[in-house]
């Protein structure tokens, strides 16, 4: 499998271009049939390589989508969790830098589509919007500036962040952010406005600074949310503590609960 996509990098080969016949990539690569065919479809499966059937088909290069790539790394992601606050720590290295390469070259549709984004987050302040719905609409201006930005390793890496953040909005549980009327809420209206005139101005400075600001305060703000979270989740007592001794008692005569401990001699 390496042994391809070295081949396909090796060879400039570009999204659409017909890799050479199975004998061939048998020849080239000194391999078996069997070891080609399953290289091909686990490539196939990472969406590089896209393989059609019948007499014109084969195996093309395929170009891997943006989406593709950041639901496998959110899926990695999944099982380790990571904190708003971590999240932000790496946003506030990237975002203002990003901001700034998109100076000079948003266009008046992405200057447009910036402030319907403000339009829908005075909404949800007001209430007249679902929290979710005013939570996508303050990343979707990120967004918007990061798609447009010509870099492809800092887009990518704006946009994967997005994501990450946008999942953990959809499943903030513990309220992290907070209802409407939080100053999370507000400075992000603030901020996302004094940016529009900003890029209007083409103040590559005056960007920069302003995200630098934002990114930062915003990512203080859900750091001592987490922090007083976590610190009253502290005082919830456990469960178990709840039970009373038949129950604990009849829970491990099922056979799913763990053996009786020295806490429990007596019961």
């Amino acid at each position: 499998m390496a042994e391809i996509k070295y081949w396909i990098v090796t060879g400039g080969l570009r999204p659409g271009d017909r890799l050479p016949q199975e004998s061939k990539l048998l020849e080239l690569l000194q391999s078996s049939r069997g070891t080609v065919r399953e290289a091909l479809k686990v490539l196939e499966s990472q969406g590089i390589v896209e393989i059609t059937r019948g007499a014109n088909g084969g195996a093309r290069v395929s170009d891997v989508s943006y989406e593709t790539t950041s639901q496998a790394l959110r899926n990695f992601l999944y099982f380790q969790t990571p904190t708003w606050s971590q999240v932000y720590k790496i946003r506030e290295k990237l975002e203002p830098r990003m901001a700034e390469e998109v100076v000079g070259i948003l266009t008046d549709e992405d200057i447009g589509a910036l402030k319907e984004t403000v339009a829908v987050c005075k909404l949800g302040i007001r209430g007249d919007v679902e929290p979710r719905a005013h939570r996508i609409a303050e990343l979707e201006f990120h967004d918007i500036l990061a798609r447009a930005c010509t870099d492809p390793m800092l887009r990518f890496m704006c946009r994967f962040i997005n994501d990450l953040l946008r999942d953990l909005a959809v499943s903030d549980s513990r309220g992290i952010i907070g209802p409407r009327e939080t100053r999370f809420a507000s400075d992000a209206i603030h901020f996302h406005t004094e940016l529009i005139r900003a890029y209007e101005a083409e103040d590559k400075d005056r960007v920069r600074a302003l995200m630098a600001d934002h990114v930062h305060d915003a990512g203080c703000i859900v750091a001592e949310r987490e922090n007083n979270v976590d610190r009253a989740t502290l005082l919830v007592p456990p469960v178990d503590e709840g039970w009373s001794s038949r129950h604990k008692q009849e829970f491990r005569r099922s056979g799913l609960g763990p053996e009786p401990g020295p806490e429990d001699i007596g019961e």
